[in-house]
């Protein structure tokens, strides 16, 4: 037996990840379609491993070859094409735009034929920040910009991805834009396609209807919808309904009860905005009020304690070299988030001491404006064209958006899809880099839907991939691999289930 234990070499590759990825693209036909559409079977096989590469950890295209190698994918593909950069961009470079948009109808089609709605449409948008730069002059190099970074990177130049997605949150449309693009500039112009898009599916215009959130809420936004004749379900900015976010709460009616326990309250009023007639249902959700009652508290300490130490510090008499106007005005903006801008107030200027280098720095917070804010935590005013559905309906429908936040949570966490590290510097290739990131989000999107059909519950992304990456593939090789044998490692009961679920035991190699 000792002998035999001497010739034997054991290794340990995950496995989990990976074969759902691999079952969810055999069965949406990812792969085939990319063959179909750029006449390369090589090419299907790069991208693939370059969506599976991705979920595993952000590796450089450079990288990639060599995590194949180590990776336990040559037990469940064929043998790859190379994998060194130059290879994976010739690949890439397959994707043109309008092959991007056949492969993407064609997915919508294989989701509407598998019974997924396209009728219930959830949009919105994001952006990555990249440390691309454009470059004046140059066509090719336009999309990284400067703009409002939703992760709070201030300095990053940024690239913007709209995306909607079918009633189960499975992606059917992207774009890709400019960091500098207005959201509600690139509503009212993509509207048109995705209409079109949907249209083609086989959708009536005239039962569509759109789920959007106020960065969207435009009058132009509002007209190409009624232009197109669908339906919307969107939300208003407080100042558009300031005497509904003062309303008191008697006059609100219990609509309904959360999986958490938490009664949802709603006024009904019908208005006229930005010259659209709709009715308006003012949700208040008590659990919401208690966060956003905690984040202000929160903010508002910063604020105070912070920029007083700073205003302490600015009117002492310095040494070396001494704060200025424009330095202190900085440190002060960072300590503001942007929705609390009207309320955190401040003023830098010099003193009126001849000969001194000292500040005069005064923080406060603007009561009136606070009181403003206060009264409306925990309020959402969302406004539809809907009239017929119930507050219930109205309010579920709206709150449904959360799938997105969940989405855009995949493509920016390393640990699960992320969209950065964008390496590119050409347009064209970013916008391939993101289309086969989308693809990954579907996948993913994918994978979850099959395990809730089968468990009856959702499990949310981010705990379904780390279940999946706790189930790994044991091989035993003999003689230096004139005999292998592979078989999954021990699992629990959890493990167990999704295996079974999934199916993905047929994909252990014999």
């Amino acid at each position: 037996q000792q002998e035999v234990l001497n010739r034997c070499e054991l290794a340990s590759f995950p496995f989990g990840l990976p074969a759902a990825l691999i079952t969810a693209d055999r069965e949406l036909g990812l792969s085939q379609l990319i063959v179909e559409e750029t006449g390369s079977p090589a090419t299907a096989q790069a991208l693939l491993a370059f969506v599976l590469g991705r979920a595993e950890e952000p590796l450089s295209k450079n990288a990639m070859g060599s995590w194949y190698a180590r990776s336990g994918l040559p037990f469940l593909l064929p043998p790859p094409p190379a994998l060194d950069t130059r290879s994976y961009l010739r690949h890439m470079d397959r994707l043109d735009d309008a092959t991007v948009d056949r492969i993407t109808f064609r997915l919508a089609q294989q989701l509407k034929a598998r019974g997924f709605s396209s009728s219930l449409v959830f949009f919105d948008t994001t952006n990555f920040s990249t440390e691309q730069q454009p470059r004046p002059g140059d066509a090719e190099r336009q999309l990284p910009r400067a703009g409002h970074a939703k992760d709070g990177n201030r300095q990053a130049k940024l690239v913007g991805l709209a995306t909607a997605t079918s009633e189960e949150h499975l992606p059917t449309f992207h774009r890709v834009y400019p960091g500098n693009e207005n959201d509600a500039r690139l509503f009212r112009e993509v509207v048109r396609d995705m209409v079109a898009t949907l249209v083609k599916l086989g959708e009536k215009a005239e039962e569509l209807c759109f789920v959007i959130d106020k960065g969207m809420n435009s009058e132009e936004g509002w007209t190409a919808l009624r232009h197109e004749k669908v339906h919307f379900v969107g939300s208003l900015k407080r100042s558009q309904v300031a005497e509904l976010m003062r309303a008191p709460l008697a006059k609100f009616s219990s609509a309904y009860t959360t999986e958490s326990g938490e009664t949802i309250r709603m006024l009904r009023s019908e208005r006229t905005v930005m010259g659209v007639k709709g009715v308006v249902v003012m949700a208040y959700n008590p659990a919401a009020e208690r966060r956003q009652a905690v984040d202000y508290a929160r903010a508002k300490e910063r604020f105070l304690v912070e920029g007083i130490t700073i205003a302490e510090a600015a009117g002492q008499r310095h040494r070396g070299r001494p704060p200025t106007v424009a330095g202190t005005t900085r440190r002060l903006i960072g300590l503001i988030p942007e929705k609390w801008v009207k309320v955190f107030r401040f003023h830098v200027g010099p003193t009126l001491d001849e000969g001194t280098s000292r500040l005069s720095v005064r923080v406060w917070v603007e009561e009136k404006a606070e009181a403003e804010k206060r009264a409306g935590f925990g309020r959402t005013a969302i406004f539809t064209d809907r009239a017929e559905w119930s507050d219930e309906k109205i309010a579920r429908t709206y709150y449904a958006r959360s799938g997105m936040e969940e989405d855009y949570h995949v493509l920016k966490d390393v640990l699960l899809f992320p969209v950065m590290p964008i390496y590119h510097r050409k347009d064209w290739r970013i916008r391939e880099h993101t289309f086969l990131c989308v693809m990954g989000l579907l996948l993913y999107r994918y994978v979850q839907l099959r395990l809730e059909k089968a468990q009856k519950v959702r499990t949310p992304i981010g705990a379904l991939v780390a279940r999946l990456k706790r189930i790994r593939l044991g091989v035993v090789s003999l003689d230096e691999g004139k005999a292998v044998r592979a078989k999954l490692e021990r699992m629990g009961p959890e493990e167990q289930r999704i295996v079974k679920a999934l199916g993905l035991a047929a994909l252990v190699p014999k």
